[in-house]
């Protein structure tokens, strides 16, 4: 026999002698698996499982955070949104009544008598222009604003106008209505500070003053709504609305300045 062969056999006979260890027992077979050479890897750390797993998890932690981050800003935004405590109606139907650019000033103007219905701390006075002059010539800017009219006044929100006197027109002509929709000041006023019996004119009190409107015409006019059957919005929050609206009315009627603006 040569000596390779004879080599062959005990390497034959040991494996065998293993493999009967093994079945009773003796030794596990891990410890057969021969050495490699290498080094074993390290065994990692907290901070290094860490960045392990965030190098592989990049893409759907970055759209966590994005989706996360918008979360937070919608959410402040709600939270911190102004809430009117005063939502006025201005409508103009002649370019004439200069309402279209003086809205921004009646907010002001209106602000110094609102008191802070809702106790948050600030007084906002929300105020909606609608243009009802119709002389833009652009048909979808003249229904889209014929539709916001509409809608303002079926659901109301607001409970006090201002207006001109194109506007009592374009109420009972235009939209058909035929019940009574303002509060009578008759009683209270003389008939020459008043429209119609309804519409009290911004003249009689101070408000164009507050409004730095020199020019105001007295055929601008405060409107007060009724509570009426065909409005489809909440009926709470209407009657809160013609409350407060009642209330800023007689500050302005009697000069009750409740909300001074602040100084610069």
């Amino acid at each position: 026999m040569s000596k390779k062969e004879d080599e062959r056999q005990r390497k034959a006979h040991e494996e065998y002698i293993e493999l009967l260890k093994i079945k009773q027992g003796l030794i596990e077979e891990s410890e057969l698996i021969p050495e490699t050479g290498y080094d074993k890897m390290p065994e990692m750390n907290a901070w290094e499982k860490f960045k392990n797993y965030v190098y592989h998890n990049k893409v759907f932690i970055l759209l966590w955070v994005f989706f996360g981050a918008l979360m937070i800003f919608l959410t402040l935004q709600l939270v911190t949104r102004k809430v009117n405590d005063l939502y006025v109606l201005v409508i103009s139907t002649s370019a004439e009544s200069e309402l279209g650019w003086r809205y921004g000033d009646l907010e002001e103007a209106l602000t110094k008598y609102c008191p802070d219905f809702d106790g948050n701390g600030y007084v906002k006075v929300g105020v909606n222009y609608i243009d009802l002059s119709f002389v833009s010539g652009v048909s979808d800017y003249n229904s889209a604003q014929s539709m916001k009219f509409s809608a303002e006044v079926y659901t109301g929100d607001s409970q006090m106008y201002i207006a001109d006197e194109g506007f009592w027109k374009q109420m009972y002509e235009a939209e058909g209505l035929e019940e009574e929709l303002f509060v009578d000041f008759s009683e209270y006023f003389s008939e020459e500070d008043l429209f119609n019996g309804v519409g009290l004119h911004i003249n009689a009190t101070n408000l164009n003053k507050d409004a730095r409107w020199d020019t105001c015409s007295d055929k601008i006019n405060f409107y007060l709504r009724c509570e009426y059957p065909s409005a489809t919005g909440n009926q709470k929050d209407a009657d809160e609305q013609r409350e407060r609206a009642q209330i800023v009315l007689r500050n302005i009627i009697e000069g009750n300045v409740v909300n001074p603006p602040t100084e610069e």
